[in-house]
């Protein structure tokens, strides 16, 4: 039994391998027949088998290529040299015999039963090898079926006596006489046999139908060789092996990879006829092993439309990290004829996949859908300028198909999707109507048809909606109408929609009360509400006044006294900054709500970087200004009229300003006003917040959710001021060591008087003299103040002016030579002095100004010990009170001829001191004259600042009056009760008193 199963094992061998290799035989013969030399002596062909071992490459080449030319009677020797022990030999015999080619198939077959193993087993290698080697597949099998079968198989030997008992007549070219010779061994009891003959069913193909019904009982064979290539076999027949389907389903499931890899082709060869299959191999497409996914995905495209189950398991694979498989997802859904709705949204992120066969195959898909998928039209556009030249080309077709398809069913398209789709398409031509390009003219004539065709259909569906629904189109055309002419207005004409609304005004009407009385609106029914204060509106407003502001703004006296602004180092947000510009402040100004306090003491420069800041918001560069839009600065400096009675008295007092700033003929608008404020394009300034009654302080609550004000600054000796909300702080430091000779430096020099110093030893001397002056604030840890510096150069420049103009000091009419200034009060005075010798015509003598302006300066704070406005008539009768006859001329004299005291616009009815630490000092000056050493009167001064509501909003004052006691009482010292209680109040060390320091005068 074992010998007789040998024997038919050789003989499907050897039949199989004849079968295969017929037609190459039969052609290889015939060409040997026509280029057969003349026989050659056999007693060549030894010497060149023995220069088979030469290592020399030319002899070695010689021989082999003489032995080929031999042929066949070379075949014997040949065989022989495949047993030769030497590699050399048997590795160049091997060579000529496949050189030698089919004639030689008869010699290897007969050589397999030789008793030497090494020639049975290269025989059977170049009989398998030339063949096609039937046993390629068999890798993926478990064991080896290589060179060590054929040593070890006894049934080799029985190979010649076998193949004589086959007919060679009847093995056509595709074997079909073979099958029904191998069908019986398919029942066979070896497993060997089994396999063998289903592997020549194999490569018999589709011609082996007849063997269907004897290879499905194999899918269930206990080897699994033989149910792979059962399997196999089956798929290689294709749709003939339909009855095989159900036999199949159950190997899906099969634990060895290749009988499921087998299976899930075979069902893909059968085709459609597998479509019971679908619901199985849908769970393959997560199969763990890469080949199961792939011939399942190819599976379920073959079988086609009957798979359309499939669809939802397909489309993630659209997203493979593998671009073989992105590919053919994209194949097999197209051959499904999955629905747009899932295939459309996966296919366009394919359209940008980085393998250029997927972009490809996403696009043809596309062209297959049509109409369905205009969605992707869009993502195809860039395609046409594609670096893969077959995407490149292929789009402009698929965007064509899209089109017609959408054409076609163009009725069935809403407006919105025409315009839509029109939208898309118009680019694309573009592109393919560039002659560089160079797309087919059909492409592009088709295309240009199709998007007029649309639009034509468009305007179709407009006309038809406008007749059947005339009243909703009048309604649509009123709605349209209006809205795009205030469009147009508000690009090319902005300010006309301001002017247009005012004079709308007037048609405003009431409905009769039998219809409600209802109140109608033009300017309402218009819609121009909508535009009036857009921000261009607001912007052009702001354009139209920005020049007669900045020339207004600049002859404020608040404004006129600072023009010269010399950058100090500030603390920002605790931050410090060296020099404060517009560039550390724009962050702050693109915020919503702008909120920001400048504090310090008295005289450290807050009004004038508030003024720089006003400045910077009326530049006209834009990079050199705090925000994007131009904005107006209103300065508030006065307490607000009438706080009680009128709840927008701060409102009343920004347009009063605006009007008077802006030149207008009459206040602004109040909703105007409003806007302009929300919209931060007025920048409101509230300078000497903190000395403003505590009823103009309640009114301005800028943290109040209704505050109309979006862009504000305050100038402040508290940094309490604003509450705990949300703010930016601007804190001015004081100067130290060489910084007070560097302002002093750059500010002779942009007043362009830096050279009335000569030499700079004569620069330094000076400053050295201010030092001294400012020695006794800086022991008592209070700041040097930009004022005082300011101050004590403009005496300076006053007086080398007068130097050089010849008008020496014996010759003034005021009194004989200058004393030293020994201290700030004595300095204050002596700047009143210096400013009053300029005056050319009907100047008052030193004396009567300095009377007039010490009460005047106490009027201004004797209420709340801060300085504030008074009324006029207020001011003038306490002149009056020393200079009956002509009060009203000397306080003009103070206000026109010394500058040291203003009056503020619109109303102009108040008047106050342009520098407060001055009217400080002058009210201190004039409490000393007035209560001396008097302890009594100085105790009631107590009482009335103890009534204050914040000690350090007077503190300023309060250290003024101090420094005035301790320099002009005589035998004053720093332990007398005034000095000692304002000292205690502040924590001024008592030893550092101003009598101390005058020891070293100071000349000026």
């Amino acid at each position: 039994m074992t010998k007789h199963c040998q024997q038919k094992l050789a003989a499907i061998l050897t039949f199989t391998l004849l079968s295969c290799g017929a037609p190459l035989l039969l052609s290889a013969n015939a060409l040997a027949l026509e280029n057969r030399k003349p026989e050659v002596a056999t007693t060549e062909i030894a010497p060149l088998i023995a220069k088979l071992k030469s290592n020399d490459e030319r002899e070695l080449d010689a021989a082999i290529k003489k032995l080929a030319q031999i042929g066949e009677p070379a075949i014997p020797a040949l065989i022989q040299a495949l047993g030769d022990k030497n590699l050399l030999v048997s590795r160049s015999a091997r060579e000529v015999l496949r050189n030698i080619g089919p004639p030689a198939i008869p010699a290897l077959v007969q050589a397999l039963k030789d008793s030497d193993v090494q020639i049975r087993r290269r025989a059977a290698d170049l009989l398998l090898a030339k063949n096609g080697s039937i046993f390629n597949d068999w890798g993926n099998w478990d064991g080896d079926y290589g060179e060590n079968y054929v040593e070890n198989s006894s049934a080799t030997k029985a190979v010649p006596e076998l193949v004589l008992d086959f007919d060679f007549e009847i093995i056509d070219p595709k074997a079909k006489g073979a099958v029904a010779a191998l069908i019986p061994l398919l029942k066979d009891s070896d497993p060997k046999v089994r396999w063998i003959a289903v592997d020549a069913l194999e490569e018999i193909g589709s011609e082996a139908k007849a063997a269907v019904p004897a290879l499905i009982p194999l899918l269930k064979d206990s080897d699994a060789k033989v149910r792979g290539n059962a399997v196999y076999a089956l798929g290689k027949i294709g749709a003939e092996a339909k009855a095989a389907v159900p036999a199949f389903i159950p190997l899906l499931k099969d634990s060895n990879v290749g009988v499921r890899r087998n299976a899930v082709y075979a069902l893909g060869k059968i085709g459609a006829k597998a479509k019971a299959a679908v619901a199985e191999l849908i769970p393959l497409l997560k199969d763990s092993n890469v080949g199961v996914r792939w011939n399942a995905v190819y599976a379920l495209g073959e079988i086609g439309a009957e798979a359309k189950a499939a669809v939802p398991a397909l489309i993630p694979l659209l997203k493979d990290s593998d671009a073989g498989m992105r590919s053919i997802a994209v194949y097999t859904l197209e051959k499904i004829g999955a629905e747009a709705k899932y295939l459309v949204p996966g296919l366009i992120p394919l359209l940008k996949d980085s393998d250029a066969n997927v972009r490809r195959k996403a696009v043809d898909a596309l062209g297959k859908i049509g109409a369905e998928a205009k969605a992707a039209v869009p993502a195809l556009i860039p395609l046409l300028k594609d670096k893969d030249a077959e995407v490149h080309w292929n789009t402009a077709p698929t965007l064509k198909k899209i089109a017609l398809n959408i054409q076609d069913q163009a009725k069935t398209l809403s407006p919105a999707e025409l315009d839509q789709v029109i939208r898309d398409f118009e680019p694309a031509l573009k592109i393919l109507e560039d002659p560089k390009a160079k797309f087919s003219k059909e492409d592009i004539a088709t295309i240009r048809l199709s998007i007029e065709a649309l639009k034509a259909k468009r305007s179709a569906h407009l006309f038809n909606l406008i007749r059947q629904n005339k009243w909703v189109a009048a309604a649509i055309i009123y709605l349209i109408f209006f809205p795009s002419f205030w469009s147009a207005i508000l690009r090319l004409r902005p300010l006309w929609i301001l002017q247009i609304n005012d004079a709308l005004k007037s048609y405003d009407f009431k409905l009769p009360e039998t219809w409600g009385g209802a109140p109608i609106r033009i300017r309402d029914l218009t819609f121009i509400r909508f535009f009036i204060y857009h921000p261009r509106v607001l912007d052009a407003w702001i354009s139209t006044h920005i020049e007669t502001v900045r020339e207004q703004f600049t002859t404020q006296e608040t404004v006129k006294i600072r023009a010269t602004y010399i950058p100090v180092s500030f603390e920002l947000d605790n931050k410090k900054v060296t020099e404060i510009r517009c560039q550390e402040l724009q962050s702050t100004f693109t915020k919503n709500r702008i909120r920001l306090l400048i504090w310090g003491e008295g005289g450290i420069g807050k009004t004038s970087i508030a003024c720089q800041i006003a400045d910077w918001a009326m530049e006209p560069e834009q990079n050199k200004r705090l925000s994007k839009h131009l904005m107006i600065p209103i300065l508030i400096e006065e307490e607000l009229k009438n706080v009680n009675e009128d709840k927008d008295s701060f409102l009343t007092a920004i347009n009063g300003q605006l009007k008077s700033i802006a030149d207008l003929p009459e206040p602004a608008d109040e909703e105007l006003l409003k806007q302009l404020l929300q919209q931060r394009r007025l920048l409101v300034i509230v300078d000497h917040f903190s000395e403003m009654s505590e009823a103009t302080q309640k009114a301005i609550l800028p943290n109040s959710p209704d505050f109309p004000v979006n862009a504000l600054v305050f100038t402040s000796r508290l940094d309490s001021s604003l509450g705990r909300g949300n703010k930016t702080t601007l804190h001015p430091l004081r100067f130290e060591g060489a910084e007070l000779s560097v302002f002093m430096q750059k500010y002779l020099e942009k007043l362009g008087k830096i050279h009335l110093f000569g030499t700079g030893s004569r620069f330094h001397s000076a400053c050295g003299d201010l030092a001294k002056l400012l020695e006794g604030i800086e022991n008592e840890k209070r700041s040097t103040t930009v004022l005082f510096a300011k101050l004590y150069a403009d005496m300076l420049i006053a007086k080398k002016t007068a130097e050089n103009s010849n008008d020496s000091l014996q010759n003034r009419p005021d009194s004989t030579k200058d004393k030293p200034d020994e201290n700030i009060p004595e300095f204050m005075l002596s700047y009143l002095k210096e400013i009053n010798k300029d005056v050319a015509e009907d100047k008052l003598n030193t004396n009567e100004v300095h009377e007039v302006a010490k009460l005047l300066a106490w009027e201004c704070l004797k209420v709340t010990y801060r300085p504030t406005s008074i009324k006029i008539k207020d001011a003038l009768t306490a002149v009056s009170a020393l200079h009956p006859q002509d009060a009203k001329e000397r306080l003009k004299y103070l206000q026109d001829k010394l500058r040291i005291i203003k009056t503020n616009p619109p109303s102009e009815d108040n008047i106050r001191f342009v520098l407060d630490p001055i009217a400080e000092y002058l009210a201190g000056l004039h409490l000393v004259d007035i209560y001396g050493n008097d302890d009594n009167k100085w105790y009631d001064f107590f009482i009335n600042a103890d009534f204050q509501t914040s000690p350090e909003a007077i503190k300023g004052f309060m250290l003024a009056v101090r420094d005035c006691y301790l320099a002009k009482v005589p035998d004053a010292k720093s332990t007398d009760y005034l000095p000692t209680e304002i000292a205690t109040r502040y924590n001024i060390p008592v030893a550092n008193s101003m009598s101390a320091q005058t020891s070293q005068p100071v000349a000026v």
